[in-house]
């Protein structure tokens, strides 16, 4: 059986949308049949060329780890940085601030922002600088990958997600560089921390709530990790009284810093994952190689039993049935046994449609006159189908009755059913125009 749910990598995506770019509009056989995603990856399977998406991928990923260490050394330099070499004490203030307060209001103003584009992942400053520093580690065939990606709607969803999450990769290498940081600080020097301002009741008021709620995960179960802010503001004996900041710096830096990050790479993880496994290749160029695999397959010989086909009549659309059998059996390879209608106004007929609709085991042959497309009765016809196939093969056929049996539609009529075909989303239906066999 044909995989219904193929698993797509991002190299592969990549390589795809690679290929379909360079694609001269004749398509291989594909006789498996299966999903959209599934015969779009056999398409790129049966091409055998050397995988761009790889290539680049490995330049993001050396670009990932180089951006990592420069944020991890980052992380550690905010946090020596607020060390005072001369009475060796840290500022509490000015640490929480460069390796929590910070970090964290760039990152609300980049999610509201996110919000605002439609939650479509932002790869933002540091995931753009890592695209073009990949760029270096690539050949210029893949520079002009990169602007068709940027026009390939589901592929640069899944890419921003990517970026996305090694930009959090990024930022949680930051958080992780500061507490380690710290920790080699206390390990390593004798330090105090201390706060001073010009507005002492104002600011140590601020300072004992702030304290309070950042040290809600644990105080509750250790309160002597909660350390004493008036003793700790410079001027007081900070260097004994402040030591408990160390601890409670630390906590911050791990609940506050390191375990959201972990948990935004996971989730960020998760949603190119998912957005991987829901892929519906209906870009107007897909759908362009979708019929094309879907024309070629119709031309092959269909293993399985071809007798039982029902053919569905839309609306006043009534071809002669000798006439067209020819076409059905040549060129379909399915045998119609029964004949219905829809949309003709007539419960009766439109009940015995339903009730045949569940009984055809070679399939469903949907005609429509090619002249008289009315998207309404088209979309509530091929609901109708939908609802009812279930995994059976679903053919639209569209040809235009006429005295002497059914004619081919013209040009612009061709144009016309393929755009109403290409807007109907997820669909997995056999756009077929008749021609004399």
């Amino acid at each position: 059986m044909p995989d219904e749910k193929p698993r797509w990598s991002l190299p592969e995506l990549i390589d795809f949308e690679t290929e379909l770019a360079g694609w001269d509009g004749r398509a291989t056989p594909d006789r498996d049949g299966g999903s959209r995603a599934a015969v779009m990856k056999r398409w790129l399977e049966a091409r055998d060329t050397g995988s761009i998406g790889r290539r680049w991928m490995g330049g993001l990923g050396a670009a990932g780890v180089l951006a990592a260490l420069l944020a991890a050394a980052s992380g550690a330099g905010a946090v020596w940085g607020t060390l005072d070499r001369e009475t060796s004490g840290v500022n509490v203030i000015w640490m929480l601030s460069a390796t929590l307060v910070l970090p964290w209001i760039l990152f609300v103003f980049a999610f509201f922002a996110w919000l605002a584009r439609g939650r479509i992942p932002m790869i933002g400053v540091v995931g753009s600088a890592m695209e073009k520093l990949s760029l270096r580690f690539v050949g210029e065939e893949v520079r002009a990958v990169v602007e068709r990606i940027r026009r390939s709607g589901e592929l640069a969803r899944v890419l921003a997600w990517n970026l996305a999450r090694r930009t959090q990769t990024v930022a949680l290498s930051f958080h992780l560089g500061a507490f380690l940081g710290l920790g080699a600080m206390v390990l390593f020097k004798h330090v105090g921390f201390f706060w001073e301002t010009t507005t002492e009741t104002a600011l140590r008021s601020f300072l004992d709530r702030a304290v309070e709620v950042l040290a809600l995960p644990w105080s509750w179960t250790a309160p002597h990790l909660v350390p004493d802010v008036e003793g700790s503001e410079i001027g007081r004996d900070w260097m004994e009284n402040g030591t408990g900041w160390w601890q409670f710096s630390l906590l911050c830096l791990a609940v506050w810093g390191v375990l959201p990050r972990l948990f935004l790479v996971l989730w960020v993880s998760w949603k190119q994952r998912r957005a991987l496994a829901s892929l519906t290749f209906q870009a107007p160029q897909h759908r362009k190689l979708w019929r094309a695999l879907t024309e070629v397959r119709r031309g092959e010989k269909i293993e399985g039993p071809v007798d039982g086909a029902l053919v569905v009549t839309v609306g006043g659309a009534e071809p002669d049935h000798e006439a067209l059998r020819p076409f059905l059996l040549q060129r379909l390879r399915m045998n119609p046994t029964a004949w219905e209608s829809l949309g003709v106004l007539d419960e009766g007929r439109e009940e015995a449609a339903r009730e045949a609709l569940a009984k055809a085991p070679a399939g469903i042959v949907l005609f429509a006159e090619g002249w008289s497309l009315a998207p309404r009765q088209m979309e509530r016809a091929l609901d109708e189908v939908k609802a009812k196939a279930g995994e059976r093969r679903q053919v639209l056929l569209v040809g235009n009755p006429s005295e002497s049996g059914v004619e081919a539609v013209t040009a612009d009529e061709r144009g016309q059913w393929e755009r109403f075909v290409d807007g109907r989303k997820g669909e997995e239906l056999e756009l077929v125009f008749y021609e004399r066999p």
